[in-house]
């Protein structure tokens, strides 16, 4: 019987330890959510580009690995090794291989779950969503392009175009599904917690579709005369967009080079212009029910008011302007994305929130006051809401183009991060490549190697 009473004892020790042992597994993102964490390579201090990749090189080997990846892959990008960041971001799509094709719930999987339903969503490994997929396999043509690898370039365009196939083709589905397990939840009731992510998502026709990526590979094939193929990348692009005439007029230019009309002496300059800084995900507390009584838990939304302006980039050349126009509004694009998650999130809240109540009360009931305290502590700790996503994106992705004559001609962008100069080769029938980023209130332009004849 002693034995039976001290076993009963370690039980409710057991009960105590264990919810504060799963918070420190989830240590990183508890007491310093993600977003205070991305800051250091958001914007990068002077002098620290260094130990920064290292951080980065550090958490990428750790339970939310690809998330940290993607943002170095990034960032080597921005720092101009292009050969790290084709590495970093091979390594990332291998993850994302290696994850797709589990089809069976590991033991370390059924922990992350358990885990997540005790404390909240920062306990399960980030699974990268479809947009910043896409935005991986875009920069890693860039990576490709960068080192005049006209194959891998292709290879990753392709690639990218086949996740947006694929995710579309797997929405309908996935959001039926949601709806049949929220069934039995009232979600009606929350909608008024959500109305800010609505307008955010609502800027957005889905949560994946990339305009940019289509607009980038279209740019790809037409230069190298693969006509049939950048017709369908500018009309993805304008289902996106049908009121841009722009993109209408890329429709109609490249339908007639199908007809062999096309242009002699002139070449094509484009900018693809990354502006401002992704909006971070916001905290915001819902009341949830339980049996007894309704208990306030962290929730991750974004709001209208999170992100920055969208602002072109103006560039002249050979006595030419144009501007370049929003194709991706990556904000939108993150709420969308979350707000599909939302259902699914809100019930793993309801089944936490009445698992911490239900501990709380048999600490109490067990251990008087300091039981209680002990679990009231632990709920306070604990309830924060999950806001991992990838921060090193842009806000706006956008892109312009313009033709020119042949010959060297110099380049001279404008915009809300100042100006920059650049002499560029214009070849005919060809295209280049300005690659310009906006970071920290100045602009960084590079050349990409001209894209011209055939595959």
């Amino acid at each position: 019987m002693e034995a039976g009473r001290v076993w009963g004892n370690k039980k409710h020790w057991l009960m105590l330890v264990l919810p504060l042992w799963l918070a420190g597994c989830a240590m990183g993102s508890l007491f310093q959510p993600y977003p205070s964490q991305a800051q250091s390579w958001v914007h990068p201090a002077s002098g620290r580009n260094a130990s920064i990749v290292q951080h980065l090189e550090r958490a990428g080997k750790g339970r939310d690995g690809v998330l940290y990846l993607q943002e170095l892959g990034l960032l080597q990008q921005r720092l101009g090794n292009d050969t790290a960041s084709r590495t970093v971001f091979a390594d990332v799509i291998n993850h994302y291989e290696h994850t797709d094709a589990q089809a069976l719930i590991r033991v370390t999987g059924l922990a992350s779950q358990t885990g997540a339903l005790l404390i909240n969503d920062n306990a399960l490994p980030y699974r990268a969503p479809d947009y910043e997929r896409i935005f991986t396999y875009s920069y890693q043509a860039l990576n490709y392009w960068a080192a005049g690898d006209v194959t891998g370039t292709a290879v990753e365009l392709r690639r990218a175009a086949q996740a947006q196939r694929m995710a579309e083709q797997h929405r309908e589905k996935e959001l039926a599904k949601a709806d049949e397990d929220t069934a039995p939840l009232d979600l009606s009731q929350y909608q008024g917690y959500f109305e800010g992510l609505d307008l955010a998502a609502g800027a957005v026709k889905s949560s994946f579709q990339n305009a940019w990526t289509f607009y980038l590979s279209a740019l790809f094939w037409e230069a190298h005369g693969e006509y049939n193929d950048a017709l369908v990348d500018y009309k993805k692009a304008l289902e996106l967009h049908p009121e841009a005439d722009w993109l209408k007029a890329d429709v109609q230019r490249v339908s007639r080079a199908l007809d062999g009309q096309r242009q002699r002496g002139i070449g094509t300059v484009a900018v693809i212009y990354e502006q401002g800084d992704v909006p971070a995900r916001q905290e915001v507390s819902l009341p949830i029910p339980t049996p007894h009584g309704l208990f306030l838990v962290a929730f991750p939304s974004y709001s209208v008011t999170s992100g920055s302006v969208a602002r072109p980039l103006t560039f002249h050349v050979a006595g030419q302007s144009a501007q370049t126009r929003v194709l991706a509004d990556v904000g939108a694009l993150a709420a969308r994305n979350l707000r599909e998650q939302a259902p699914g999130m809100l019930i793993r809240q309801v089944l936490r929130a009445t698992g911490k109540y239900n501990l709380q009360k048999k600490a109490n009931d067990d251990f008087g006051g300091a039981g209680a305290f002990l679990t009231q502590l632990f709920n306070l700790i604990s309830e924060q809401a999950d806001r991992r996503s990838w921060l090193g994106l842009p806000a706006y992705a956008q892109a312009g183009r313009i033709t020119v004559p042949v010959g060297e001609q110099q380049v001279l962008l404008s915009g809300p991060g100042g100006d920059a100069s650049v002499t560029v080769p214009v070849v005919e029938r060809g295209l280049t490549l300005i690659h310009v980023t906006e970071r920290a209130g100045r602009l960084v332009a590079r050349v990409l190697p001209v894209q011209e004849g055939p595959l």
